[in-house]
Parts: C-alpha cells; sequence; structure tokens
C-alpha cells in the first residue's frame, strides 16, 4: 500500500499531525484549506493528489513491541519476544515474522513517535480516527467521513454524475472503538460509513441490503421512490421557508439495489482463486481484497475493520500453536 499521499495531496504525516494540531486550535477542515491555498499560490508544479485510500483498522491491534519496534537492545522485560531483521532500509529492522513487509519497507512511512495521552481503548480509537479528543458535547467526523464530504461537496459544484458507489464504505462494517462511533460526527448522514454487513472470509459472502427482499421487485421500488418524492414535494410546500431535502440513503439504497456494476463491485467471485489465495482466506484478508476492489471502482476511502486483534498474555506459545512462519505472507 503507497504511503505517498492521501485526500487532496494532504500527506498520511499531515493526518497524523492533525491530533497535534487541534490542540492549537488548527482543525482538519482548517488545515485542508491551507493547503488548497498553498497549492494555488505555489509557483512550482502543484502536488500530486492521491485518488483513493483504504484504512486497515486493527481493533486493539497488535504490539509494536512484536512488529515494527522491537527495541531489542531495551531490557528484557521491556523488549518485544521476537528477533528484528533488516529490512529494505539500511539501519531499520522489524520483527523477524513479517520478511514481506521488510522488503517493502522503503514504500512505508514507517513512524514509531504515535502515542496518545488517554489510556482507554476508545477514546484513543476516536483521537486517532478523527484527530480530535473525545468529548461528551459534540462527535467528531472520522477522517473517511471527511474525505466522503469534500468529495461529494466537489461533485455537486463540477455538477457531477452522482456516483453509484458511497465514497466511504466499512468493510464489513463500522464497530471500531466499541462501536460508539457513527463515523460521519456532526456531517450529513450522506456521509456515513456505508457497512458490508457480511464476512468477505465466508463461501456464502453476500452485501447486506444489496439485493431485493423477498416479494420486493424493480417496479414495486420505482412505487417508493416516486412515493417518496411525492412526499419531499409536499413538505416543500408546506414548509416554503426552507427547502426540504430529499433522503440521501434511500436514494443511495435505491442505486445500489439498482444497479449491476455496484453487484459486481461487491463479487469477490469473480476475482481469480490464485488472487484470493494471495490474500489469505480470513476475514482480515479477504476485506482488504474487497477494498482493493472498491478503491478501483472510484470508491475514494474504503475502512477495513478487523476487531479483537487484543493478545495480553501468552502470546508466543499463542503464536506457535497457529504453525504460520510470517504474518505478512
Amino acid at each position: 500500500m503507497s504511503f505517498i499521499r492521501d485526500c487532496d495531496g494532504i500527506t498520511r504525516r499531515d493526518f497524523v499531525r492533525v491530533g497535534g494540531l487541534t490542540a492549537l486550535g488548527l482543525s482538519l477542515g482548517e488545515m485542508l484549506k491551507l493547503r488548497a491555498a498553498a497549492a494555488d499560490s505555489s509557483t512550482g508544479s502543484p502536488p500530486v493528489k492521491a485518488r483513493s485510500c483504504i484504512l486497515i483498522w486493527l481493533d486493539g491491534g497488535p504490539s509494536h513491541l512484536e512488529t515494527f519496534d522491537l527495541k531489542p537492545h531495551a531490557p528484557a522485560e521491556v523488549r518485544g519476544p521476537f528477533q528484528p531483521i533488516s529490512t529494505a532500509v539500511p539501519g531499520t529492522q522489524i520483527c523477524e515474522l513479517m520478511p514481506n513487509t521488510a522488503r517493502l519497507i522503503d514504500k512505508v512511512a514507517l513512524i514509531r513517535s504515535v502515542t496518545s495521552p488517554l489510556g482507554e481503548h476508545n477514546f484513543g480509537a476516536h483521537y486517532l480516527l478523527t484527530g480530535y479528543r473525545p468529548t461528551p458535547v459534540v462527535e467528531y467526523p472520522s477522517y473517511g467521513s471527511v474525505v466522503a464530504h469534500i468529495r461529494s461537496s466537489a461533485a455537486e459544484a463540477n455538477s457531477t454524475t452522482t456516483s453509484i458507489l458511497p465514497r466511504h464504505i466499512a468493510v464489513p462494517n463500522f464497530r471500531v472503538g466499541g462501536g460508539r462511533m457513527a463515523g460521519q460526527g456532526y456531517l450529513p448522514n450522506s456521509t456515513r460509513p456505508f457497512s458490508v454487513g457480511g464476512d468477505p472470509g465466508k463461501p456464502d459472502f453476500r452485501v447486506r441490503d444489496l439485493d431485493y427482499y423477498s416479494g420486493l421487485d424493480q417496479a414495486r421500488l420505482d412505487r417508493r421512490r416516486k412515493f417518496s418524492a411525492v412526499l419531499d414535494n409536499f413538505s416543500r410546500d408546506v414548509e416554503s421557508a426552507f427547502e426540504a431535502p430529499h433522503d440521501p440513503q434511500f436514494e443511495q439504497a435505491y442505486r445500489l439495489i439498482t444497479s449491476a456494476d455496484a453487484k459486481q463491485a461487491f463479487d469477490l467471485s469473480s476475482e481469480p482463486q490464485q488472487v484470493r489465495q494471495r490474500y489469505g482466506g480470513r476475514t482480515v484478508g479477504q476485506s482488504c481484497l474487497l477494498a482493493r476492489r472498491l478503491i478501483e471502482r472510484g470508491v475514494p476511502f474504503v475502512t477495513v475493520n478487523n476487531p479483537g486483534w487484543d493478545t495480553h498474555l501468552h502470546f508466543r506459545p499463542l503464536y506457535r500453536r497457529s504453525g504460520g512462519p510470517d504474518w505478512d505472507s
């Protein structure tokens, strides 16, 4: 996965800095505006803009002492249980269980200084996913919803056609941080992450609500859509002081259910078996494969959520019983 650029020319390091910037009163939105202004005033070539981003969220997460920061010279009670190996970048070592990643480390922005002043998983998840400390006053949007909002606003400004696929998709769901985050925060519901729902690692994987319910067909769905439009028009006539918005979630569901292209985007069975095997048969591997398919079809932000990683005790025996030589095979 490339770590060069993310949303609208912002580097991944910039996103990491957001947590510190907000403490100084500079929000993510303000940072994006400053970046855009800097690009406009620059006499040099414009920054390269990435089209998409995949966030692989390992809820709980593997310890840095067992992956990218083994601290081999630290005391035995501090350092990780595994041995370090050299990588493609001289002087940089990572865990012996990640030889494939070691060969590609020159394409990775490895950050070993990330920390959190919040000593609780869910608070830390909110901090990392939004750049703001959690507060009972307001729920901040995650990065994926911010990207979805920016892309949606840009599409409306340019009068482009509405995309069939949602701009922020969560695979298999967005139950990060204990499932207490809605994702979109104070942004419109249209930026809420679309949860796939099913398990891509299972042979009978299907996207929830992507097919017609029993007894519902195209004709009935069209009638419901017309009925919804009539209600919207009635609401606008009654409350003329403002323009009542249409139902974006219904429109999105309608486009997904009636689109053959949308169904094809989620169809993992169309991938060659050799490719599916390279990603591994477990949920997280097949979720990453699905994320790649969605990105290739124009979805700007996909969150792959893998819950329940935490391993606090007996880590080395647990690994040995698994029988696998590498974590990144």
